[in-house]
């Protein structure tokens, strides 16, 4: 009797520690579901552990991620015109610069409008709402901070991505920029040389400006929705970031040092044990006598934004391989064309499909995503980048020797893309490469969802974990490079420095007066 009581007081307690989670509001404003599978992870390990999470969305969910303990509101407002992004990221880099401001601009109009929307004012209303921590899918405008401050709780941020400039300093990570890159207009992927160095500190320093400027711009949107006599100030309401989630690992490389609140996620929605692929492309797959290839340029890249005939050049080429093609497409009815050797489909399971040890070769955009997915599975890659950062990412597949990339332009013809794809797929270097570097980023003390919960539940546990945050977060840049230090003792060397000479001034003239009587003495 005694033991069925001690066990039913055990079960009891553990039952009442679990269920008993935080709130967590949770702002995730991408328009980009790429970057949501990324930031829906975490969310999935937290309400695995009971923790209540309030997710506001600027487009819907898939069914997979409504979760009994979360509530779910999809904004009316705030949904970021993509088509713009893209097109202005696809310019070259001066184009591309003297375009960021009028986009910036955009962008912040579009997210502004966020903070009208009834939903979020509902929430911010409603005084029964309680929240113990602010977990945001950064989107480089701060104002979104005062939504802490209203609900007094520390904030975690999302980058499904690798840390940039903004981030670092939000935490107060140090740039370290004699070798690593801080900057996604920074196009050298291999941190080595002067080259490097000199371009990076160039790179930086531009991207301080348009942080600058950005600033200012938040700055105000601050002022207009969280008045001074309200609310802290706009640099204060930053300083509530205490952790940073980011998609990323150091066997990626460069290594950098990591304050505490800087927590590596890369990989965080794969699994080592890949599903079971559905009924129909299962059979197409076993069937490849040498291999599939997977063709997908990810959900945000349509066939409008390619140079024309640029699908049919491809599917040229992959239709007269032996190896077998799945092809992600935007419209099964509306192909390049069809072939015995090719299954069209609008959604396909990429994961799996990567993790599928038919797999032989991965045709992609240079997506952050997708080619963590083929580094985890160890697939080589052949890249067609667009915009963005997927010019960066695929310099290192090609630099680390993972796979191959191709110019998006109007010299881009079947016979580059076919030289490329064989190479590619008949030299083994690039599938032995990327299948080593499959097994350092799996090899993990622990599973990267847990390691991520752990750590926004350490946050949780002590009020933003103050005694984890870098003194470089309220440090001016002065202070953070010692510049008044070096000028304190610049100046005590002019100091001693006219010392000596004034010394020397006195000895000299002294020895003169010497001479020079002795002389008359003479």
């Amino acid at each position: 009797m005694h033991k069925v009581l001690t066990t039913f007081f055990l079960i009891t307690c553990l039952g009442t520690n679990i269920t008993e989670g935080a709130n967590i509001f949770s702002l995730l404003l991408t328009p980009s579901p790429s970057h949501l599978v990324i930031e829906m992870n975490v969310i999935e390990g937290l309400v695995a552990r009971n923790h209540n999470v309030t997710l506001l969305t600027v487009i819907p969910l898939k069914p997979e991620w409504l979760y009994p303990n979360m509530k779910h509101l999809q904004l009316d407002s705030g949904l970021i015109d993509l088509d713009n992004v893209i097109h202005t990221t696809k310019k070259s880099n001066f184009n591309r610069l003297a375009n960021t401001l009028p986009l910036m601009r955009e962008v912040l109009a579009s997210l502004g409008k966020i903070l009208e929307d009834p939903k979020i004012l509902d929430l911010m209303n409603n005084r029964d709402n309680k929240f113990d921590l602010m977990l945001h899918g950064y989107m480089f405008f701060d104002f979104f901070f005062g939504l802490a401050e209203h609900f007094d709780c520390p904030v975690a941020l999302i980058r499904p991505n690798v840390p940039s400039t903004a981030i670092l300093d939000l935490i107060g990570n140090p740039l370290e920029l004699s070798y690593t890159m801080t900057t996604r207009h920074h196009v050298a992927s291999n941190p080595e040389g002067f080259s490097f160095r000199l371009r990076n500190i160039i790179a930086t320093g531009v991207e301080n400006v348009f942080m600058k400027i950005r600033d200012i711009l938040s700055k105000d949107m601050y002022k207009k929705y969280f008045p001074s006599d309200k609310y802290v100030s706009y640099e204060k309401a930053k300083e509530r970031v205490s952790l940073v989630l980011f998609s990323h690992h150091f066997s990626e490389k460069p290594v950098r040092p990591l304050v505490p609140g800087m927590i590596e996620i890369g990989g965080i929605h794969l699994d080592e044990e890949t599903k079971p692929l559905p009924k129909d492309i299962e059979e197409f797959v076993s069937a490849a006598e040498h291999g599939v290839i997977f063709f997908s340029l990810g959900t945000n890249v349509k066939a409008k934004h390619l140079q024309p005939q640029t699908l049919e050049k491809v599917f040229n080429v992959l239709s007269k391989l032996p190896q077998r093609v799945l092809w992600k497409c935007d419209d099964e009815s509306n192909v390049p064309g069809n072939s015995t050797n090719i299954l069209y489909r609008k959604w396909l399971p990429q994961a799996d499909i990567l993790g599928h040890p038919k797999t032989v070769l991965f045709f992609c955009h240079g997506g952050k995503g997708g080619i963590t997915e083929a580094k985890f599975y160890g697939v080589p890659m052949v890249g067609l980048p667009i915009f963005g950062d997927q010019p960066m990412n695929m310099e290192e597949v090609v630099m680390k020797g993972y796979g191959l990339s191709i110019e998006h332009d109007e010299s881009l013809s079947e016979e580059v893309i076919r030289k490329t794809v064989k190479e590619v797929l008949e030299n083994t270097s690039y599938r032995n490469n990327v299948r080593q570097f499959s097994n350092l980023y799996r090899d993990r003390p622990l599973k990267i969802k847990d390691n991520a919960v752990y750590w926004l539940e350490y946050v949780i546990r002590y009020k933003g974990a103050p005694h984890m945050q870098s003194p470089l977060k309220t440090m001016s840049f002065v202070e953070a490079n010692n510049l008044d230090a070096y000028a304190c003792i610049l100046l005590v060397f002019y100091i001693i420095a006219l010392l000596v000479k004034l010394i020397l001034k006195l000895i000299i003239n002294l020895v003169c007066r010497k001479c020079m009587g002795k002389s008359k003495r003479d």
